[in-house]
């Protein structure tokens, strides 16, 4: 009996390790890219640049987790950092950018919009800075492969310190910069609670998110998902483009 107990608790144990072995992994290698970038970041000219790493505000009950924000006079730049594999799919509008691995596809979160997100929570909590100040950049390892149709920075870790270095035009003077820092680094907010608060946030946005496109709905405005012919193939697009330019892969 003894036997087939523990046989059991090996079972059960295993098929615990594998439920939770992938958002783990995912977890820290999220964490080892932030790191990653964090050293890359760190090669910049302290008298120029001021770094905040992991930064998480909260505005009008909504929290914002940014990677990483780089203050300077020539912006206010806004880092998304991805640390995935395959090759990588996508664009400027779409919910889910698709990644492939030997013919595995899996679906990510659109960085480009989850740093138009951030940007929104700055400009909440910094009212008076220029909205032109705002640089986002999204920054992969060289373990993907981007195949991307943006109109924004999407570059590789290597590369970052060089698209930051190639804005030259100064968009705030010195005074607003050490106030800009001044301000994230005391609304920061790194407590325990506030870090579940802002993970229970995302994953009910996610839920949120899947049942309205379930339900043939755009999650960002309401409006119908209609089925169109694009450059690339079908996709679903809101019925309200062009002021809504939500889309997604059938």
């Amino acid at each position: 009996m003894m036997g087939i107990a523990l046989f059991i608790s090996i079972a059960v144990l295993a098929l615990i390790l594998l439920i939770v072995r992938k958002p783990i992994i995912a977890f820290f290698r999220g964490k080892k890219g932030e790191f990653s970038v964090r050293m890359w970041l760190k090669l910049l000219s302290s008298d120029q640049y001021k770094i905040i790493n992991d930064l998480l505000i909260s505005s009008h009950g909504h929290t914002s987790q940014i990677d990483h924000v780089v203050v300077s006079e020539y912006g206010i730049f806004v880092i998304e950092t991805k640390n995935y594999s395959g090759w990588i799919y996508g664009g400027n509008y779409s919910e889910y950018w698709t990644q492939n691995i030997f013919g595995h596809k899996y679906e990510l979160r659109n960085p480009i919009l989850q740093n138009q997100g951030h940007i929104r929570a700055l400009k909440r909590l910094l009212p008076d800075v220029p909205a032109d100040s705002y640089i986002p950049i999204v920054a992969f390892s060289r373990r993907a492969t981007l195949k991307l149709s943006t109109n924004e920075p999407v570059v590789y870790w290597s590369k970052l310190r060089r698209e930051i270095r190639s804005y030259k035009t100064r968009r705030l003077t010195p005074e607003m910069v050490q106030q800009v820092y001044t301000t994230l680094i005391s609304s920061h907010q790194n407590s325990k609670e506030k870090r579940k608060e802002h993970v229970k946030n995302v994953k009910t946005t996610i839920i949120r998110n899947k049942r309205a496109v379930a339900h043939n709905r755009c999650p960002r405005c309401g409006g119908r998902l209609v089925l169109r012919d694009g450059k690339y193939g079908d996709f679903y697009g809101c019925s309200n483009y062009p002021r809504c330019r939500f889309t997604r892969q059938p």
